[in-house]
Parts: C-alpha cells; sequence; structure tokens
C-alpha cells in the first residue's frame, strides 16, 4: 500500500476529513485522512472502545467546532494531531496511526 494514492487534498475541503476503505490481504481496511491547519493525519477508522467506525455519515470525522476528531456511536473527542482520546469512554487510549504523505495535490499511504 506505501505510495498507494489514497485522495485529492480537495477531497477534504467540505468535511475536513475523508474515509478510504482499503483492501488488506482481500479484507476491508477502513482509514480517513483528516486536515488540521496544514497539516494531514491519517488513522485507521475504528475506535478504541468498542472498535466500532468513528462516523455515522460518509466522511464525517471532525466536531461541529471541527476541533477534535469524533466517534459519533459514543462521542468520545480525540487529539486530531495526537489521537489521543482527551474526553469519553475510552479517555487516555488512542485511535491508530495510519501513515500518510503529501504529494502535490495527492495524498499517499506513506508506509504500512
Amino acid at each position: 500500500m506505501t505510495g498507494q494514492v489514497l485522495c485529492r487534498l480537495a477531497d477534504l475541503d467540505a468535511t475536513g476529513a475523508k474515509e478510504i476503505v482499503l483492501d488488506r490481504d482481500g479484507a476491508r481496511f477502513p482509514v480517513f485522512v483528516v486536515k488540521w491547519g496544514a497539516r494531514i493525519f491519517g488513522y485507521v477508522n475504528s475506535c478504541p472502545h468498542a472498535r466500532l467506525p468513528l462516523n455515522w455519515r460518509d466522511d464525517v470525522f471532525l466536531d461541529i467546532s471541527r476541533t477534535y476528531v469524533f466517534c459519533a456511536n459514543h462521542c468520545a473527542h480525540f487529539d486530531v494531531a495526537t489521537g489521543k482520546c482527551i474526553r469519553g469512554p475510552c479517555k487516555g487510549q488512542g485511535l491508530t496511526p495510519f501513515p500518510v504523505r503529501i504529494d502535490g495535490d495527492s495524498i499517499l499511504a506513506a508506509e504500512t
């Protein structure tokens, strides 16, 4: 997956984030990328509390203020830059990082 194009930077304009479902050895592997200022972060789309997807709606991963990554199932709030849960039932746990990099106007998987 290294070097695989996940999406374009412009794909993040509407909601600040984008879900991508990859194939990992024949199994679905959902990840998402999120824009935070000029930086892009990638995480596996799985809440550490119950291993459910964070989003209920396509590409909506940020809270209403676009300050935190938000789990729609448990109202957990995660720091965008670190993935650490700062509020909710999984406080102290964190999202699993998914390394990404920017190449021109594309976001690529950095290493997996």
